[in-house]
């Protein structure tokens, strides 16, 4: 442009020569070499503002870019780790859930043991009573004639057993059995453990422990993945013993295994069911943790 500018003012100038040579460089051709000097300073000006701001705007995309991406690349890692961070813990809380059933079943197992050693310090009570009161002999008979050694040392009369020493041959020992079950369970022996609370559920159906062999039953077919069967065990327990101390947690494993089964829907109604019958407890708020999980948010309700 300045080329252009330069040339056209040439010509003009060369025009005015040659029109009029004999009066010399008038006044006005000097102002307007003045003025076009002005003008191609200003175009330099103006260039140069252009070439800079150009070169600034050219940096600040530039700048933009290389910011976006690093954002973009943030929300990247943050995405990422929110993700593994909610994994470990949905694995932390499913791992505190098995260590707090684990201590349930070997809380079992000792209220078990200590019934059962209730029960021989009451057999050995009556043993030591039984071998301090011999009975008498009969009028005119000396105590070596009529009386026989019975088991335990305590002797009755013509040898007849003493009382309380017998028990029915075919019956197993509640407790002996019970604790029996609930070791092969924690051992992870659940075919063995299945077995032996399925034999005390058919001599002790209704026992206070009956509801906790039937939800134990339930547990052996969940840890072994067989959840179809495992449902039905723990509507067993949930129907039979409603009043049990296991039917809470037999409601929150029966959603647990409606899930795992792929029913859904199922099981976030079973939770849900769980959180209504059971406000405030242990089982109802890990049944809102599960259902947060699944994006279902529940307030919780407590007793009283």
């Amino acid at each position: 442009m300045r080329k252009y500018i330069f040339t056209a003012v040439s010509i003009t100038l060369f025009c005015a020569f040659t029109s009029s040579p004999a009066f010399g460089v008038s006044r006005e051709i000097i102002q307007m070499m003045q003025q076009l000097d002005t003008l191609q300073q200003m175009v330099q000006n103006l260039q140069n503002t252009v070439s800079t701001q150009t070169a600034i705007l050219h940096t600040l995309v530039q700048q933009t870019a290389h910011d976006v991406s690093q954002i973009k690349s943030n929300m990247a890692d943050l995405q990422q780790k929110t993700s593994e961070n909610l994994a470990t813990s949905a694995n932390k809380l499913d791992s505190m859930t098995s260590q707090i059933q684990a201590l349930n079943a070997s809380l079992d197992q000792a209220q078990a043991q200590l019934s059962k050693l209730s029960d021989q310090v009451a057999q050995t009570q009556n043993i030591i009573q039984t071998l301090n009161k011999p009975p008498a002999p009969p009028p005119g008979q000396t105590p070596e004639e009529g009386a026989t050694a019975a088991p335990g040392g305590a002797t009755t009369p013509g040898g007849a057993p003493s009382a309380g020493t017998s028990a029915a041959p075919n019956v197993p020992d509640p407790n002996s059995l019970y604790s029996s079950a609930l070791t092969s369970f924690n051992s992870g022996q659940y075919a063995l453990a299945m077995q032996s609370f399925q034999e005390y559920l058919q001599y002790y159906g209704d026992t206070p422990r009956a509801s906790n062999a039937q939800y134990y039953i339930a547990e052996c077919y969940y840890n072994n993945g067989d959840y179809a069967h495992a449902i039905k065990a723990y509507d067993k327990c949930i129907e039979r013993y409603p009043k049990g101390n296991k039917a809470a947690a037999a409601q929150l494993k029966k959603g647990y295994a409606l899930l795992a089964n792929g029913q859904r829907a199922a099981g976030i109604q079973e939770l849900r069911s769980l959180v209504e019958r059971h406000p405030g407890s242990h089982e109802a708020d890990l049944a809102i943790q599960r259902l947060r999980r699944l994006g279902i948010i529940i307030r919780p309700s407590r007793k009283g």
